[in-house]
């Protein structure tokens, strides 16, 4: 996992698919529109705006084939950070390319200009309410970079 603000230049150039990323993200405000936008071949963003769910039950995703660039574009979330060993929830799904665990975690608080990224294999969970604040929306875009 890789954690960092969007005013941090150091990822800038980690190689040409998070660059390109990274670049788009600078350009985001609170006010870009939903949806998804295909940026090259096997790389897309989508921007989305949910509630936030409860710490209690949390679960892990991790993917096969695609690494994620979380940013907060709004709002504030828990990032969750497995800290021990994860239990399969569900068998891999080749169709969404996800696969869902539950297991200890840890937290990392994400407010807007944050971002994450995790490899293919490194799970995370996102999207969990910080109970310590009021923020009951969050208005977040996932990079999706294929690389396997």
């Amino acid at each position: 996992m890789i954690y960092s603000k969007l005013s941090d230049d150091f990822y800038d150039n980690l190689d040409e698919k998070v660059a390109m990323c990274i670049k788009k993200a600078k350009t985001m405000g609170a006010d870009c529109a939903l949806g998804r936008t295909d940026l090259a071949d096997g790389v897309y963003v989508n921007v989305m705006t949910y509630e936030p769910r409860p710490k209690e039950g949390a679960t892990a995703e991790t993917h096969r084939h695609y690494a994620d660039i979380q940013l907060i574009l709004e709002g504030e979330e828990l990032m969750g950070v497995p800290v021990g060993k994860l239990t399969a929830d569900t068998e891999y799904s080749a169709e969404k390319d996800i696969q869902i665990w539950s297991g200890p975690f840890a937290f990392v608080t994400m407010k807007a200009g944050d971002w994450c990224m995790f490899m293919p294999g490194e799970g995370h969970a996102p999207s969990i309410r910080d109970d310590s604040t009021d923020c009951n929306k969050v208005k977040k875009a996932v990079f999706k970079i294929r690389y396997n």
